[in-house]
């Protein structure tokens, strides 16, 4: 009795499906196991693999059940993701990775097959194998395009999800010619390691085509902020206190200069003055919108 508690136990946090090896771990002998298979208590669904009869489950128990029953697997791409919460990644996918060597399928489970899924690549999360963040997001650039991959990315780190120095490491450890993804994870990481800053007189000279072609009153360039003489307003309209400040960087999602700038915005509004911010690529793609915007300002 107590055995056939167990075995309920087991293969309802796995969806129904139970391992052999598990099933010998619980108590079932060969004989035990091969009568379950004769009366339609179990199915073969794979090799070493049964489903057993009255039970079912989410993709959730799914996954555990690939995780404990294929040798050495572990939750990987969008399941890990999911787990992890990292945004935009499609959900309730049931992906885990194991060794190159081995062989065995499961129903219901995308199988990858790696030769570096290291230990430290490795976290435990709620008693189930998961790959870390860092290896987490190398291995989506290869399933992702590159555009989804650099939106899921600047999330993850902006979020905090994933740290910056691990993801790079990680990468180092696994990138080798030929592997799917390194490419564009290679151009992800090097458009967001320590971007230099875009020259003052190209900022300048963008910004203030910008609000020339839009009918925009010509700002003060780099002008001193009037709670700190030290700090400079990038475009600024003293007359009606606006003033316009450009990410100078190709990416600005890291925390300290999150944090810094809301210092500067909380200033600003102590002394009435409004500030909007903008990125790179809103002055080369999106003009038409910091036009609308600084217009709908200056005119109130």
């Amino acid at each position: 009795m107590k055995l056939d508690y167990e075995l309920a136990d087991l293969a309802s946090s796995q969806a129904g499906y139970l391992g052999h090896d598990q099933a010998v771990s619980i108590g079932l002998s060969d004989d035990a196991i091969y009568w379950r298979l004769k009366q339609g208590v179990f199915t073969p669904v794979a090799r070493g693999i049964y489903r057993v009869k009255g039970f079912t489950g989410n993709h959730h128990g799914l996954l555990r059940a690939a995780t404990a029953i294929l040798p050495d697997a572990t939750a990987s791409h969008e399941s890990a993701a999911e787990i992890w919460g990292m945004p935009f990644v499609p959900r309730k996918r049931v992906v885990v990775t194991v060794h190159a060597s081995t062989t065995h399928n499961f129903p219901g489970v995308r199988i990858h097959r790696s030769i570096d899924l290291f230990g430290h690549h490795r976290a435990l999360v709620d008693g189930m194998r998961v790959t870390t963040p860092a290896r987490t997001l190398n291995d989506l650039a290869a399933v992702l395009h590159p555009k989804h991959l650099a939106k899921v990315g600047d999330e993850a780190l902006a979020d905090r999800i994933v740290d910056f120095g691990d993801l790079k490491n990680a990468f180092l450890e696994t990138a080798r010619r030929g592997r799917t993804g390194a490419g564009p994870m290679r151009v992800f990481i090097n458009e967001r390691d320590g971007s230099k800053p875009i020259k003052a007189s190209i900022l300048e000279r963008v910004g203030m085509g910008v609000f020339e072609r839009g009918g925009i009153p010509r700002p003060e360039f780099q002008y001193p902020a009037p709670w700190d003489p030290t700090q400079r307003i990038d475009f600024a309209w003293p007359w009606c206190c606006v003033g316009c400040e450009a990410d100078g960087r190709r990416w600005h999602t890291r925390a300290q200069d999150f944090q810094k700038d809301r210092s500067r915005d909380n200033l600003a509004l102590i002394h009435d003055w409004r500030i909007f911010r903008f990125t790179w690529e809103d002055f080369l793609k999106r003009p038409h919108l910091i036009v609308a915007q600084l217009k709908a300002a200056i005119t109130t």
